[in-house]
């Protein structure tokens, strides 16, 4: 059976408010833009962000995870993340972090190859890798170009990104700030970065999905909203 066939039999075993939902939703993802966090450990931080990822329509989000596995916060998270897909690259090492644990925090040794193969395969994909950085000499959000598909990298809390991931990217940016913080919460941070895509619609680039790949997330979306969709 054909997705479209395979789609018309599924949404009729949930309503028609429903499935029109997920028709508009499909319609406006894109994966032109993508996330990438390295290590982020804070579970309320990475549901915050994934939230805000469904929000603005960013299908993928790329988690690298070397000493912290990734931790949802289902309060915060609220669901949304069910409706994205998320690539991990974990390294053997990782666990799930502990607020306040006393067990040892040193490198992974495979950090760094865990992070060059994320970077490898968004690059790959023909990914813009834009690092998010505090170093000087980085360029302002808004001179990230958007006429190409970008992945914006953010590193763990407090440390930000690895050596690797810096100097594997295309381009370093920065948020300036204003007043006397030198940064901003995770999540926050990554909501303003996520602003790159209110520019890639205003450039008139083509940054929705094809109609194969809206018909495949439709379709996956009815198979997590029907029970027993495979009979």
């Amino acid at each position: 059976m054909d997705l479209k066939r395979q789609i018309e039999e599924l949404s009729k075993f949930v309503s028609n408010e429903r499935f029109e939902r997920m028709k508009i939703s499909a319609g406006n993802r894109t994966r032109k833009l993508t996330l990438l966090l390295e290590d982020v450990y804070q579970p309320h931080n990475a549901a915050a962000v994934l939230r805000t990822c469904d929000a603005f329509g960013i299908q993928d989000v790329y988690t690298v995870e070397n000493r912290h596995r990734l931790s949802i916060s289902r309060r915060v998270d609220m669901g949304a993340s069910k409706w994205l897909d998320i690539i991990r690259f974990i390294s053997p090492g990782a666990r799930k972090y502990v607020e306040n644990s006393r067990r040892d925090k040193s490198p992974d040794p495979n950090a760094a190859s865990n992070t060059k193969r994320a970077l490898d395969s968004l690059k790959k994909k023909g990914y813009f890798l834009a690092a998010s950085t505090l170093e000087s000499g980085s360029v302002s959000i808004d001179e990230v170009p958007v006429d190409r598909p970008i992945a914006v990298l953010v590193g763990t809390e407090l440390t930000g990104l690895s050596k690797t991931a810096l100097e594997m990217s295309d381009v370093k940016f920065s948020i300036p700030m204003m007043g006397f913080s030198q940064s901003m919460n995770l999540s926050v941070f990554c909501a303003v970065c996520l602003e790159i895509m209110s520019r890639k619609i205003r450039s008139g680039s083509d940054w929705r999905l094809e109609e194969g790949e809206r018909d495949s997330l439709l379709l996956k979306w009815l198979k997590l909203s029907v029970k027993n969709s495979e009979a």
